[in-house]
């Protein structure tokens, strides 16, 4: 009887395959052995920008809210504190203050984000917040303003924004604010008809 062989092909957990992000030879297989997905090399392709075999267009999303008002860390280069997370992305971090609202955004893969924000202001006063990857130490989406408010207690929303990001590796970002003027508080308005105005909805396509 002959011998039994062990074929063995090329595998690494999904993460370290992002991090080491290798260019696999024409026809070498990939496998992540956490989520037992697989890519094949071409030659000339490194591994993030790969698409996954088997599998085409590929979608999920995350919806990041507030379960209150947040009232306080209201100031610029502090960030909303989302501490409430839908969908299948996933990637926040939650505990008690600022360390609420930082989302993990895994490299290799396209977003699209959207938000859409309440605040409350004492009296005249406006806010603004951008996207900000802490990772890299860079605003990636553009900036968001209201309009000034000309009479305490008054609300007022941001504009819808979007941006699309394709990172590199893994990345964490929040929604920081870089101007503050008046404003006291972000409405979560699950407690009001503005229900769930604050948010941000992230999602992701392909390769998942």
């Amino acid at each position: 009887m002959g011998n039994n062989t062990a074929i063995q092909l090329r595998h690494d957990t999904a993460s370290n395959w992002t991090t080491d992000n290798p260019t696999m030879a024409a026809g070498e297989m990939g496998i992540e052995t956490d989520t037992k997905r697989i890519k094949v090399g071409d030659g000339s392709t490194a591994w993030n920008s790969l698409s996954y075999y088997g599998v085409g267009a590929s979608f999920k999303y995350g919806l990041y809210t507030l379960s209150s008002d947040q009232t306080s860390n209201i100031s610029a280069n502090n960030h909303i504190e989302f501490n409430t997370s839908h969908g299948s992305l996933g990637g926040l971090s939650t505990g008690s203050g600022q360390q609420n609202g930082i989302i993990t955004l895994t490299g290799g893969k396209t977003y699209k984000i959207t938000g859409a924000f309440l605040f409350r202001h004492s009296s005249a006063g406006a806010t603004q917040v951008q996207v900000y990857d802490r990772t890299n130490s860079t605003y990636i989406s553009g900036s968001c303003a209201v309009n000034s408010m000309n009479s305490s207690s008054n609300h007022s929303s941001v504009p819808v924004f979007i941006g699309i990001i394709t990172p590199a590796s893994n990345i964490d970002i929040e929604v920081r604010f870089t101007s503050i003027s008046n404003t006291d508080m972000v409405l979560s308005g699950y407690t009001s008809h503005l229900s769930g105005y604050t948010h941000l909805l992230i999602e992701e396509y392909g390769g998942y």
